[in-house]
């Protein structure tokens, strides 16, 4: 069964949050390296952004689309994957 975890994507000035519906943790870890799950959430993210990321960015790990489907595309990514 899968469950929304709380992600961040930090290149380097900022970072991306999202919600990855994933079945763990390190399902999220193995196909995503650069991704780091966060938990608990950090204080500063109020009810009003965890609402917004979850209507604009959550994405499934098994159907990535949108900004997930782009990172998994970034020639970057899999030179990290690589490692």
């Amino acid at each position: 069964m899968k469950r929304a975890f709380l992600v961040v994507y930090d290149y380097g000035q900022g970072g991306v949050w999202a919600y990855i519906k994933a079945r763990s943790e390190a399902e999220i870890r193995k196909r995503f390296p650069e991704l780091r799950v966060v938990d608990p959430r950090p204080a500063w993210m109020t009810p009003d952004v965890v609402a917004r990321i979850k209507a604009k960015m959550t994405f499934d790990i098994d159907r990535p689309d949108g900004w997930l489907s782009e990172l998994a595309k970034d020639p970057k990514r899999r030179r990290i994957a690589a490692g």
